[in-house]
């Protein structure tokens, strides 16, 4: 027995067969693990054909308690999804209730069972990028999913591969899925111990869908993504309910300037498109900042936004930038990153050399990608114009 490496008391500890919710759900598998939860394959034996294998994500005590004060506002925002008139490529709520754990409750949110990331697929091709007419697609999806989430006012905050996921296409029906789990049984790593009491290690086994990164155009056709986690989500309009949000590298410039200068960061989803498209059509992150000897990360992020874009942060911007005098001089000149280095996309893109990326996609990607990250929010294009830009015009078209 091991006292679990990596595991900390505050998730779920889950065993198969146990169940859920005084016996509606039984825990099947286990899918996956964030930060605030954990994801497990359950069976409702009360579920209507086509919907008795579900997904539960668990979250953490913590994670429980900040949904009580409010930090938290998955729940809130997943109701709202549910009652929407129209929410594709958006995860549907199916039930929700409080489970007592050893160390506390856990908010437990069942959903409909999807498959992988479209992170995963794309790390498993030779280059780390999916080809363009696969991407355009993903990116059409995704752009459908906030279109859908702006006019509810909700704001993820945290849009990445990691949390575009594939919809369950091979096991839809019940006994496929029987099948499957049954000829792929669940994996452990030994176990761990909490309060006394043995649990095992489960190993996360998410379900297979069935694409390859070089599936076919007319197959990539039948590829759905949904855009889940809504555990960072915000209210457009309102105060954050917390300062923790994506990575330095995946940040919109909307939201980074709004954190590091004190900007108000609601104002458009279109923003935090660009950094999925680039990193689906040449396997890197646009922006990769670090810390320098004489500046900071946000130092250099800032700095690579401007060379990158060859845009300068508005004066009205700066004027009301509550932290302007810690980054930039009177001028609007940073303050310890003097020369900056100017590149386009174009030539970002071309760069890394990637098989099937033509000059003519590198084109309309680029111009795409700039659409999403004009440093003024007036002057960015909204994701519903988005949908009609010439990058998206041929998706879904083989």
């Amino acid at each position: 027995m091991t006292t679990a490496p990596g595991f900390d008391n505050d998730y779920f500890p889950a065993r198969l067969n146990a169940p859920l919710k005084a016996g509606r759900y039984k825990i099947r598998r286990k899918l996956g693990e964030g930060v605030s939860s954990s994801s497990w394959i359950v069976y409702d034996e009360d579920g209507e054909r086509g919907y008795k294998y579900l997904a539960a994500k668990i979250l953490t005590v913590d994670a429980t308690k900040r949904h009580g004060t409010g930090q938290m506002r998955e729940l809130e925002f997943m109701k709202e999804i549910r009652g929407w008139k129209d929410s594709d490529h958006l995860p549907l709520l199916r039930d929700h209730f409080v489970e007592r754990g050893p160390r506390g409750e856990h908010l437990c949110l069942v959903m409909d069972l999807y498959s992988t990331s479209v992170s995963a697929l794309r790390r498993s091709a030779p280059h780390k990028a999916l080809p363009p007419y696969m991407t355009r697609n993903i990116i059409m999806m995704l752009v459908e999913a906030l279109v859908q989430l702006h006019s509810m006012r909700i704001v993820h905050t945290d849009v990445k591969l990691d949390n575009l996921l594939f919809g369950n296409s091979l096991y839809y029906w019940e006994e496929d899925l029987d099948r499957f789990l049954e000829a792929n049984p669940a994996e452990t790593d030994g176990s761990f111990e909490l309060d006394g009491e043995s649990y095992p290690l489960l190993k996360s086994q998410p379900i297979p869908h069935g694409y390859s990164w070089d599936t076919n155009a007319f197959e990539a056709e039948l590829m759905l993504i949904y855009l889940v986690d809504y555990g960072q989500a915000q209210r457009a309009g309102e105060q954050p309910t917390t300062d923790c949000f994506s990575a330095y590298a995946l940040r919109a410039p909307k939201l980074f300037s709004s954190l590091t200068l004190g900007q108000d960061w609601t104002s458009g989803p279109s923003a935090a498109l660009y950094a999925p498209t680039f990193e689906l059509l040449v396997g890197r992150w646009l922006f990769h900042p670090e810390e320098g000897e004489d500046w900071s990360v946000e130092d250099d992020h800032l700095a690579k936004m401007m060379e990158m874009t060859g845009q300068r942060f508005p004066a009205p911007m700066l004027e009301r930038a509550k932290r302007r005098k810690e980054f930039f001089d009177d001028d609007g000149n940073l303050l310890r990153i003097s020369e900056l280095i100017p590149s386009s996309l174009e030539t970002a893109m071309a760069n890394y050399k990637v098989p099937g990326l033509s000059e003519d996609e590198i084109k309309k990607a680029a111009d795409f990608i700039r659409a999403c990250l004009r440093f003024d929010y007036s002057e960015r294009a909204t994701a519903e114009e988005l949908q009609d830009h010439a990058f998206l015009a041929d998706a879904f078209k083989c």
